[in-house]
Order: C-alpha cells, then sequence, then structure tokens
C-alpha cells in the first residue's frame, strides 16, 4: 500500500462532548506542500448485532431519532465504549431487545462514513438466543420487532429499513446470517 499523500501538521479539537469530538486539522500534501485544513468528527467505535431467534425470527428496533427528526428501523446497537466489541453487542442487544445470546461471533466491520468521520463499526452474529425484558437506557424508546428474513428485505426495498449503518451490517453478515436461519 503507498504512503499516504498527506500529512497532518496540527490538530485542534474544536468541539466535545461524551459522543463525539470534532476535530480540525491543518494538513499538507507530501507532493507539493499545499496546506489546507480537514474538519471530521472523531467517534468511538461502535457495534451492530445482527441476531437470530430459534425461530429464525431476526430482531429489529424502531426508535424516535431526533437529528433525521423521525422513527427509524435499525439493528440493535451502539457504542463500544471501549469495550471489546463482541462484549459490547452482548451488552446492546440485552438492552434494545431484552434477548440473551448464547453466541456471538464478529462477521465483519466497516468506516461508517469515510470522508467524514474516523467511526469503525464492528458487526457482530448473535445466536442461541433467549428472550427476556428490555433494559432501556433513560433516554431510549426502542420498540422491538421480530421479523422474518424476507419480510426484512421487502422492507429495505420499500425504504421502511433505511438505516445506512443497519443496511452496512446486514451485508457484511449476510453469508453468515443466511448460514444460520438455515441452521
Amino acid at each position: 500500500m503507498p504512503d499516504p499523500p498527506f500529512r497532518t501538521v496540527s490538530s485542534r479539537i474544536v468541539f466535545k462532548n461524551r459522543w463525539i469530538r470534532l476535530v480540525q486539522d491543518d494538513v499538507e500534501a507530501v507532493d507539493d506542500g499545499h496546506r489546507f485544513e480537514y474538519t471530521y468528527l472523531s467517534v468511538a467505535d461502535a457495534v451492530m448485532v445482527v441476531a437470530v431467534t430459534p425461530d429464525r425470527r431476526i430482531p429489529i428496533i424502531r426508535q424516535y431519532r431526533y437529528p433525521s427528526k423521525g422513527y427509524n428501523f435499525e439493528l440493535p446497537g451502539g457504542g463500544t465504549g471501549g469495550r471489546d466489541p463482541v462484549e459490547a453487542a452482548r451488552d446492546e442487544l440485552l438492552e434494545e431487545t431484552g434477548y440473551r445470546a448464547g453466541r456471538l461471533e464478529k462477521v465483519g466491520d466497516f468506516v461508517t462514513y469515510c470522508g467524514l468521520a474516523d467511526e469503525v463499526c464492528h458487526v457482530v452474529l448473535a445466536t442461541e438466543l433467549e428472550a427476556g425484558p428490555q433494559r432501556l437506557e433513560k433516554t431510549e424508546r426502542i420498540e422491538l420487532r421480530l421479523t422474518s428474513y424476507p419480510e426484512l428485505q421487502a422492507m429495505i426495498q420499500a425504504g421502511e429499513f433505511r438505516d445506512g449503518m443497519g443496511l452496512a451490517a446486514l451485508h457484511a453478515a449476510r453469508e453468515r446470517l443466511e448460514a444460520a436461519l438455515t441452521d
């Protein structure tokens, strides 16, 4: 792989809270010395959980998202908080759906938005699920929905399930998900 074409001259945090940092870097092109500013979000790693119940249904969640000003269907997930992605997946699945996973397997990862953020999302397949009560945080209002794989695909085609991280996670997990649905 070739060396990066740019180098960071200086970096500063413009804004931060417990979830994100807005970083502004002074960058220099290696080949001609041209300098410019690059501003991006620095976000801790995330995890998305693709889960399969014993009766071959996929738990998805529906929640209101303030930035998009609407309800969205999504996969269970959240920030890793610096934890191992598989452990974070176990906790997020239990919290948001009430399901306890007997088996968890990391099946991939992806960069959520290459030109805007440094966040990496880890995709975990959860099987051997056991149902229980949700353990929502005070800031969450989440409805659980169980779907068949064909129903979920129809929701995607109809534009009902359109969360980008969820779509990417389903794609990353597709082969292992389809195998889990036929085991």
